[in-house]
């Protein structure tokens, strides 16, 4: 675990607009995995983090980060978390049990998790400590959805926007941009379940209606078109991931009833600006960090447990990650061919303390009620 390091932008340091700047588009991140390649990275980006898990050094990977946001290693390390060793491996389980996340126990972050590790294993050959360590990350973090009470009346960013949105009128109707995204197909489906919600969502073609749900309340219109349907609405929510603002202030006007504009996107979709127009309210990711505070406080029991359970977890991958790397001079060597069961227990009483060898005995002792 000693070369596996982390470096991670996240909403514990710093807020929506600092996050956005280290959020590369996805030909940039598939480019700069590439040129990478001999240190196994994986970029995790979602709108509460983005982190560069590899191999090497912790200032290697502050470098590598800061070049991928065209920024200076300083300006990364005023606001980065850095992981190294079984830290980093630590946190990568956390991350993926939602116990890290804004919103304790969001299940969203672990599909992102299992997409980001795809993204470079599909570009590149991850060497196999990597590999290893994000499917024991995978496997502990579905693990504890199961056997803790984390992930039950689950919660997202997506989840609570789309309650905020069904309460923003008596019957809303609610415009939906980047409704083909993961976030946005989680906010369409949360958005219909509302009986009251009229939804309108965007798209840039035809060929991605076919993956939205049929519904009486859901009419889909072009892309081009959004400004045009901003004005009869009561809600505008927008989930894209464009490197650019897709709604501009100055193509905005006061509405004639308030509007409720939600932005999860990072960077931002919506021009900060939206926001001071008379009768919009604009709320952005942080938002419902803070909605979702009493949520977690009701989780802390889950989140103790789950500790626990990444701990038992993290024992197995070091025995897994040993295993790994002994099986080639074992098979190579032939060190223990011919030896009998009787020679190698006095060989490993003689290299180990009295509390590993006592370990070891347990084992074997065990062995006999097989």
């Amino acid at each position: 675990m000693e070369s596996f390091v982390c470096v991670s932008i996240n909403y514990k340091r710093c807020g929506e607009e600092i996050r956005g700047e280290f959020t590369p588009e996805e030909h940039l991140r598939a480019e700069f995995i590439a040129q990478r390649a001999e240190h196994s990275p994986v970029i995790l980006c979602t709108c509460c983090r983005t982190e560069l898990y590899m191999t090497g050094s912790s200032d290697l990977a502050v470098s590598i980060l800061a070049q991928l946001g065209g920024v200076t290693e300083g300006y990364v390390r005023r606001y980065a978390m850095i992981f190294d060793g079984e830290g980093a491996v630590r946190h990568l389980f956390r991350v993926a049990s939602g116990i890290d996340s804004a919103i304790v126990g969001e299940d969203e972050v672990l599909g992102q998790l299992k997409n980001a590790y795809a993204f470079s294993a599909e570009r590149i050959a991850l060497c196999d400590r990597v590999n290893i360590i994000f499917q024991s990350a995978v496997a502990a973090a579905k693990r504890i959805k199961t056997r803790t009470a984390i992930s039950r009346t689950s919660v997202s960013h997506a989840t609570l926007a789309a309650k905020l949105a069904a309460h923003s009128a008596p019957e809303p109707e609610v415009l939906l941009i980047g409704a083909s995204g993961s976030t946005g197909k989680t906010l369409l489906k949360n958005l219909l379940s509302y009986r009251n919600v009229r939804v309108i969502a965007t798209m840039r073609s035809h060929s991605g209606m076919a993956i939205l749900p049929k519904s009486s309340s859901l009419t889909i219109v072009p892309y081009d078109e959004r400004y045009d349907f901003i004005p009869q609405c009561d809600c505008v929510i927008s989930a894209t991931t464009s490197p650019h603002t897709v709604i501009s202030a100055d193509r905005l006007t006061a509405p004639i009833k308030p509007q409720l504009f939600i932005d999860l996107a990072i960077p931002r979709d919506i021009d900060p600006a939206a926001g001071e127009l008379p009768g919009i309210t604009l709320r952005g990711v942080d938002y419902f960090r803070e909605l979702a505070a009493d949520n977690s406080q009701l989780k802390q029991d889950s989140v103790e447990q789950a500790k626990q359970m990444i701990s038992e977890d993290i024992d197995e991958l070091k025995k897994t990650l040993l295993m790994h790397d002994i099986q080639p001079f074992l098979r190579d060597s032939g060190v223990l061919s011919g030896m009998t069961a009787e020679e190698l227990f006095y060989r490993l009483r003689s290299g180990l303390d009295s509390g590993s060898f006592s370990a070891v005995a347990e084992v074997v002792r065990g062995l006999g009620g097989k």
